[in-house]
């Protein structure tokens, strides 16, 4: 019952958890992680980003970073009893992978907004002898 709790608490955590760096100026992208049998498909939501120029990728066997520049910045602003203005210039974000990867195979694509990077698992295999 212990563990139970716990997960749930942990979810509503990562629920709860801001979605922006403020400091940093920058949003969390939405994102997809897809875990196949051979490779791991992310797909990142990257509205007004505009060329595949402005995103870049790095990834190692279990991490994968995205980071993406807007191409106009995106503006919040809330007006209350404290007034906030926020003006947001990239995407960030970094995944830590369900399972290893091989870097080296990686591929991405960007279209219409949307990054899809493809991730194949490293898959060790050993033939045993039989005596």
């Amino acid at each position: 019952m212990s563990d139970w709790i716990d997960e749930i608490f942990e979810e509503f955590e990562e629920l709860m958890r801001p979605s922006w760096d403020a400091a940093e100026k920058c949003l969390e992208p939405l994102v997809n992680i897809e875990d196949r049998d051979d490779e791991i498909i992310v797909t990142v939501d990257l509205p007004c980003v505009e060329s595949r120029e402005d995103i870049d990728l790095n990834v190692t066997e279990d991490n994968l970073e995205i980071i993406a520049r807007i191409k106009e910045a995106i503006r919040w602003e809330r007006w209350g009893t404290s007034q906030r203005h926020l003006k947001f210039k990239t995407f960030r974000k970094s995944i830590r992978l369900p399972e290893k990867v091989n870097p080296e195979g990686s591929r991405a694509m960007f279209r219409n907004g949307i990054l899809k990077v493809s991730l194949p698992k490293v898959r060790k295999r050993f033939t045993i002898k039989i005596q």
